[in-house]
């Protein structure tokens, strides 16, 4: 991506931005909070190193926030305190997203802060409205949250979009652990495509690149691609996702994951969901190869009669493929994909 092009892009959405706001009739601002927690439980050695089986009990997100609109004008902001309150990218850890933002239309809408990057279909679904109670292995491989500008653009010609944006490092993501602000950058862009009727289909691809992804010597660009595409109809719903990053860590290292699942919504004495999805890593380091898959066989019970608010969630994960040896960051810091089956809780209450 040529930086003269984004700058000078940036810059006439800002101008525009301006002229358009002048003509606004005034509005007074409209406040939204939100908030939700995730109380967990785990039963399960669920990673080599563990020293036995055991019952252990957590949390996953406790965060609260707020969205706030007028006229043209955005923003968002939302705090994890289940996050140690450590630097990344500037912020704090502890902040998830701050956003400002200038919506000129449907087809150009431009954010500046720190916000999730459009690299990942399933890792840009909200972390309340996930079918499974954890991010799956592709998550490592994301580019995660930083600070940055991203210009917007979705319903084009019906049902096109993109997102395409420059931010600092990536530091928060598993894949990167290094990168100077203000001498190296992050870029990332993303294509997609959605229908509407009895069968609703989404359809990504998308890109990215975290320069110097490293310590020293370990300085090679992080590059990252992403296909992925999910649908419904009725009480039925599937998804699949394919991502391959190359430069790990600023290494000489690769690491791909895909997954493919399904869901069936039913009711018996509660709406309910069964969920099940496999997934499948690969990772090769220093000339040797690993390959791990987990399969979560779930289910989602919604107490509350709501979307998100009293839901309950019950996972099995089956952990096969070299599971002494798998030398992958596919997962998450927090995670890495199981090498062990497990057992997970989780339990979501919301406003």
């Amino acid at each position: 991506m040529n930086r003269t092009l984004l700058a000078a892009a940036v810059t006439g959405v800002v101008l525009g931005a301006t002229t358009a706001g002048a003509q606004a009739a005034m509005q007074l601002p409209q406040v939204k909070w939100f908030g939700f927690a995730q109380i967990t439980a785990q039963a399960g050695k669920a990673k080599v190193g563990n020293t036995k089986s055991s019952l252990k009990f957590g949390a996953d997100r406790i965060r609260i926030g707020f969205k706030l609109k007028q006229d043209h004008v955005f923003g968002k902001l939302q705090v994890d305190f289940n996050k140690a309150d450590g630097k990344s990218n500037i912020l704090p850890n502890i902040i998830k997203d701050a956003v400002a933002g200038y919506k000129i239309n449907h087809a150009a809408k431009i954010s500046l802060g720190m916000f999730k990057t459009p690299v990942g279909m399933d890792f840009n679904v909200s972390g309340k409205a996930l079918e499974i109670t954890k991010r799956g292995m592709e998550k490592g491989l994301v580019l995660e949250r930083s600070a940055g500008v991203m210009l917007s653009g979705r319903k084009i010609l019906g049902g096109f979009g993109y997102d395409a944006g420059i931010f600092n490092p990536t530091t928060r993501s598993s894949a990167v652990s290094g990168g100077t602000p203000g001498s190296d950058n992050a870029w990332a862009i993303r294509a997609m495509y959605d229908t509407r009727g009895p069968v609703r289909a989404h359809a990504e691809v998308s890109y990215g690149t975290s320069q110097s992804a490293g310590t020293a010597p370990d300085l090679r660009d992080y590059k990252v691609w992403d296909v992925a595409a999910r649908a419904a109809s009725g009480p039925l719903s599937a998804r699949a996702e394919w991502i391959s990053g190359n430069g790990v860590l600023g290494q000489d290292r690769h690491e791909r994951v895909w997954y493919v699942g399904a869901g069936y919504k039913f009711r018996a004495l509660r709406p309910m969901q069964a969920v099940v999805r496999f997934y499948d890593g690969h990772s090769r380091k220093n000339g040797a190869s690993s390959d791990l898959q987990n399969t979560y066989l779930g289910l989602n019970v919604w107490l509350a009669h709501s979307k998100y608010n009293g839901r309950l969630q019950v996972n099995y994960v089956i952990a096969s493929g070299d599971k002494k040896t798998w030398s992958g960051v596919s997962g998450g810091k927090s995670s890495g994909g199981y090498t062990e089956n497990v057992f997970l809780v989780q339990y979501q209450v919301a406003f």
